[in-house]
């Protein structure tokens, strides 16, 4: 049976996504005969130091995303992670004991810091040599933090992410472009056709500051024929907000779900943070896609996927523009919705979880 070991993070939630989802895929493709464990490392050291990390991240990017950015670029120059060494003891110790417990015939990773913290295993234990692949789960502009590091090879969603790793010095022969690995439920959903009734559907993802998730909402509810689907998922505050508030006008306020695929092939507009997995589901589904809110840094590049594939577009700024440009996009027998849906057409991949699936099969124990 093989043994595959993925190591996550649960600082952004695409990371575990994209975990799960090859986690899935490898046991749909074995037939449940294979061993794969999904581990967050973070969860075993300080307990009290990893909270205080994940709440530190999620109060920047929603609060102080500029400050966000800061960071963001600073740990993509060379020196800056291998600076933090002595602060990611607790966090090597961790990894270690994984391997030495579970002992993987393959190591996946969806966090950028693993394939430093696997590089430092090796140079002190030669004898660790399970091979190691990155899963980057963001695209076409990308910290360089994701493949500096050696390892055996990068999967990488699409071809201008493996531009930018060539172009950045990447072995090429050592980048794979495979897709991002959503869920394999998208196989077997369709997508949503325009509506013939003439009542559109709009998922909508708040995030930043609840006062503008407030604002977007009132606006939209004056767009007749739109119904709206809030999915607020653990941002309890903002759901306490909305809820007191009465919102949205016309639609569904919902919490934390794991229906994200049937949800996103059930509505025609996407209205949310541009989140490597989140973008990535999107396409899977076939929902144009309204980028509400940027993290500066890590989320540019699938800004700029949206843009340059012709699948949505940026929509931050005043409250009223996104409601604006939803009228836009439904405007002329839905036109541009139309222009953006055949795109997003060309682009799915909505098996690329099982090819990662048996591109990790085909090469357990293989260095």
């Amino acid at each position: 049976m093989p043994r595959i070991l993925i190591l996550t993070a649960s600082i952004g939630e695409g990371h575990n996504t994209a975990a799960r989802n090859i986690h899935d895929a490898v046991l749909a493709e074995t037939h449940g005969t294979s061993e794969v464990l999904v581990a967050d490392p973070y969860t075993r050291t300080n307990p009290i130091v990893n909270r205080l990390v994940q709440k530190s991240y999620a109060t920047a990017i929603n609060r102080y995303p500029r400050t966000w950015k800061i960071v963001f670029e600073l740990l993509s120059k060379r020196g800056v992670v291998e600076g933090m060494g002595p602060l990611l003891t607790e966090l090597t110790t961790a990894v270690r004991e994984l391997i030495a417990e579970f002992r993987p015939d393959i190591i996946a990773s969806t966090y950028p810091i693993f394939s430093y913290i696997i590089t430092k295993i090796r140079r002190r234990d030669p004898a660790v040599v399970v091979p190691f692949y990155t899963v980057i789960t963001d695209s076409t502009l990308i910290n360089a933090v994701w493949y500096r590091y050696p390892c055996e090879g990068s999967l990488v969603a699409d071809e201008s992410t493996a531009a930018t790793m060539r172009h950045d010095g990447a072995a090429p022969e050592k980048i794979h472009v495979l897709g991002f690995p959503v869920n394999i439920a998208f196989e077997s959903l369709t997508p949503t056709s325009p509506p013939a009734d003439g009542k559109w559907k709009a998922l909508f993802f708040p995030s930043g500051k609840t006062q503008y998730a407030v604002d977007v909402l009132q606006h939209l509810g004056d767009i007749p024929n739109l119904e709206v689907t809030v999915i607020t998922g653990r941002r309890y505050k903002v759901h306490a907000v909305l809820k007191e508030a009465g919102l949205p006008k016309n639609g569904t306020l919902m919490g934390w779900t794991d229906e994200m695929p049937k949800l996103m092939t059930t509505h025609h507009i996407f209205i949310g943070k541009a989140g490597g997995a989140t973008v990535q589901e999107a396409i899977a589904a076939q929902i144009p896609f309204l980028v509400s809110h940027v993290v500066p840094g890590q989320e540019e590049g699938n800004i700029a996927l949206i843009e340059q594939t012709g699948i949505g577009t940026l929509a931050t700024g005043a409250p009223r523009r996104i409601s604006d440009l939803v009228l836009g996009a439904l405007a002329n027998d839905a036109a541009l919705w139309k222009t953006w849906r055949a795109n997003l057409t060309a682009q799915q991949k909505p098996s690329a979880a099982r090819s990662i699936a048996r591109f990790l099969l085909t090469r357990c124990g293989k260095k």
